[in-house]
């Protein structure tokens, strides 16, 4: 059996592969939506966290400068009240002593103030809460100074960061100018911050590591920074500075700014302007030291997500090995389930699908179906065994795949039935032809374990689509066709025609017609008598059984008995004759004897013994008067146990007779065998006796093999007395025929049986 092609992916696999990769793709979407989520949260968070310390840091010192603001301002107001409007009378209030002690007690309680200095309209450093009396100093070349000399903006100047002259350490100067009444420039006021105080500021912000805080002026210049940046005097003049543009466009949540923007990689970073001040607070941490903790929080959740996903891929593919397997399993069941286990054809459940696949096609694509049964294999599996009998079958499997063509399909229906289909095949012609290459092929000899076995085939043919092409008209016409080659003869080939269906519809109503008649009584028993050759006097009768039908007529055995042995009717038939012409022999005088035909089917059944004695056991007639005539086709089969069922009917001194010798095998080794005590020889060569010399030859022979036998002889069908005279004369021992007598009623033999009686007697 072909296997049909299957695919590597199943319906349910595939659809089970796309849930997982839309489970898998969900997963991984719904990961990633979470992930920048959490990024997103985390970014957002540490942001917040800047923004919060840059508003904090941003009012702290915001409010550092607005206390040395108040300062300077409050030095201007007492200069002020103390009507200083030239540089003789600044000169007299700040160079004193008091003037000295002044300056520090404004400076008591500012931990963020290192000095504070007042300059004439030169630059001449006039006060410093350094020391008194001050240092010689100038101051006139800073750019704070020139900023307050020049008279233009605000009075207050915040500076970037500058090498103090009289301390020598990096300061931040806040400067106030000095005005006269009339708005005449007189001079600075400076308050100094050490740059450090701002520095320690910031390094106490810790807003992760690679964190970069920054107090920058409004043009980037960086005045203090965490990490401290050493301002010397070679960079005083162009101190370290960061892209204020960028950072002063942040939004006020913050932001990611690039590389080279606050140092030389990306950071995340929030600014605040100080309210009263052209500066602002920067506090930034690295961008990847926020990823750093963005991975730390996504991690867990992509491990999760992995370990979901190989749970899903691990489970699917557990469970599509699962479908596999049983996917597998169902394959090889379903081909276990359409495959001839013996032969390795397809069963008839495969047979039947196929031709169910042609029927749903409804093209009319020609083919014929074959049936074909093998002849008397029942006997070679009864005689041989079993086991030689299915290498039999395995072998005649092989040998119809060797003669067919590979797109003919071979099926064994069960038993020694084969079906085939050969596609293409439009006419009886060809069908015949593939018929003969089947049955060439079968009739070639079998090796089977050292028997040469020799079988042959009868076949049934039906043609799609002329005999039809729907599965169950094909079926029954291949099957009626597969009959006919049977009733026929053995080893024949019948092709389905009309007349074919016409025929086995009228034996299809005859069977029902034999099944009403068995019913209703219609059958009843004729006898024909058989007379001794020497003398012609009466010896017995042969029962004939008789039908006579309402609307046929009178049935001939010839036509009925088959169909009765077909259906196993034959078995009642048979048993009720027996009882009747017992009983009705039972009328007759002794020692006149009645014959009985006796089926091949009444052996088959097992129960002919049993049927025998019954009927001789209801009737009373003795068993030496019974005599029951058998074929040799009884013979032929096995089955049944015919040789010891007739053994043992003749050791009850019953009578076994061979009917139609010499149209058969007419084999010697039955009458040894089976110790036939008569045969009967078949009224063809009794037609012949008188003008053919072959007939005279074949009756002579018989007679003396009869004769050398010591077997009784009756020769049928004697129509004339040149017959009778040359039988008689030949050595036969009985008679019968229409010159002797036509078969009667029952009365008439019993009416006939008592006139010879009674001519004995008077003889």
């Amino acid at each position: 059996m072909k296997e049909a092609s299957r695919s590597s992916v199943s319906p349910l696999e595939f659809i089970i592969l796309i849930i997982d990769g839309f489970l898998v793709l969900f997963i991984a979407v719904a990961t990633l939506s979470a992930a920048s989520r959490l990024s997103d949260a985390a970014i957002e968070r540490q942001l917040k966290i800047q923004t919060n310390i840059a508003d904090v840091m941003s009012d702290e010192i915001n409010h550092a400068f607005q206390a040395m603001d108040l300062v300077l301002i409050g030095i201007t107001d007492h200069l002020k009240a103390r009507e200083v409007n030239d540089q003789v009378s600044l000169i007299a209030e700040t160079t004193s002593q008091s003037a000295f002690e002044t300056l520090r007690a404004r400076m008591s309680g500012l931990a963020f103030l290192d000095a504070l200095t007042i300059t004439d309209e030169t630059g001449r450093v006039l006060a410093s809460t350094r020391r008194w009396p001050a240092p010689e100093a100038y101051f006139g070349d800073r750019p704070y100074f020139k900023a307050m000399q020049s008279m233009i903006g605000p009075p207050t100047y915040l500076s970037q960061p500058i090498i103090g002259r009289i301390a020598g350490r990096p300061n931040l100067v806040l400067s106030h100018r000095m005005t006269s009444d009339d708005g005449h420039f007189l001079g600075v006021v400076n308050a100094a911050s050490d740059q450090g105080y701002f520095a320690n500021r910031l390094a106490r912000v810790d807003v992760g590591k690679g964190s970069l805080i920054a107090f920058i002026l409004e043009d980037g210049t960086v005045l203090a920074q965490s990490p401290a940046l050493v301002l010397d005097k070679a960079s005083e003049a162009n101190p370290p500075r960061h892209d204020a543009g960028a950072l002063l466009a942040l939004p006020a949540a913050g932001g990611l700014v690039p590389a080279d923007i606050l140092g030389d990689t990306e950071r995340y970073a929030a600014i605040r302007r100080l309210p009263s001040y052209p500066a602002a607070i920067v506090i930034s941490v690295a961008a990847r030291t926020v990823n750093e903790e963005i991975r730390r929080t996504i991690f867990p959740l992509a491990i999760a997500s992995l370990l979901v996903c190989a749970g899903i891929l691990l489970v699917t593919g557990l469970w599509i090995r699962q479908l596999r397997r049983d996917r597998k399993q169902s394959a090889l069941q379903y081909r276990q389930a359409r495959t001839d286990v013996l032969t390795g054809l397809a069963n008839r459940l495969y047979f039947v699908e196929w031709l169910e696949a042609l029927d749903r096609t409804g093209s009319v694509s020609p083919y014929a179906l074959y049936f074909a049964d093998l002849d008397y294999f029942k006997t070679i599996n009864d005689t041989l065994g079993h086991d030689v009998g299915d290498k039999l079958l395995a072998a005649v499997a092989e040998r119809l795949v060797e003669h067919l063509g590979p797109t003919d399909r071979i099926a064994r229906l069960g038993g020694d039935e084969f079906a085939i289909i050969c596609m293409g095949v439009m006419d009886e012609i060809n069908a015949l032809r593939i018929a003969e290459i089947i049955v060439s092929a079968i009739r070639k000899p079998f090796q089977i374990e050292g028997h040469q076995l020799n079988i042959s085939t009868s076949i049934g043919i039906s043609l799609c689509p002329r005999d039809g092409h729907d599965l169950v008209t094909l079926l029954k016409c291949a099957d009626l066709a597969l009959f006919k080659a049977k009733a026929d003869g053995r080893g024949l080939t019948r092709v389905f025609s009309e007349e074919l269906a016409s025929a086995m519809e009228t034996r299809r109503e005859l069977q029902a017609d034999l099944e009403e008649a068995w019913k209703l009584g219609q059958f009843y028993l004729a006898y024909q008598p058989i007379y001794e050759a020497a003398g012609r006097r009466l010896a017995g009768f042969e029962a004939l059984l008789r039908w006579k039908h309402p609307t046929r007529g009178m049935v001939p055995p010839d036509v009925f008995i088959p169909v009765a042995e077909e259906t196993g009717l034959i078995n009642r038939l048979g048993a009720w004759v027996l009882e009747r012409a017992c009983a009705e022999a039972m009328t007759w005088p002794a020692p006149l004897f009645v014959s009985i035909n006796l089926s091949p089917v009444q052996f088959r059944a097992g129960a002919i013994e049993a049927q025998v004695h019954r009927a001789l056991r209801l009737s009373g007639l003795p068993n030496e008067r019974l005599e029951l005539e058998i074929t040799e086709s009884t013979l032929l089969q096995k089955e049944g146990g015919v040789q010891a069922a007739l053994g043992n009917l003749r050791a009850s001194r019953i009578n076994i007779a061979l009917d139609d010798f010499g149209t058969g095998y007419s084999s010697l080794r039955y009458l040894i065998d089976f110790q036939i005590d008569r045969i009967k020889v078949d009224r063809y060569f009794v037609e012949g006796v008188a003008d053919k010399s072959s007939s005279q030859a074949i009756i002579q022979a018989i007679l003396a093999l009869a004769s050398t036998l010591g077997l009784q002889c009756t020769a049928e069908g004697i129509e004339t007395e040149e017959q009778a005279e040359i039988l008689g004369n030949g050595g036969c021992s009985h008679l019968q025929g229409y010159l002797l007598g036509r078969p009667v009623t029952p009365e008439q033999a019993q009416t006939l049986a008592l006139a010879t009686e009674r001519r004995v007697e008077a003889g």
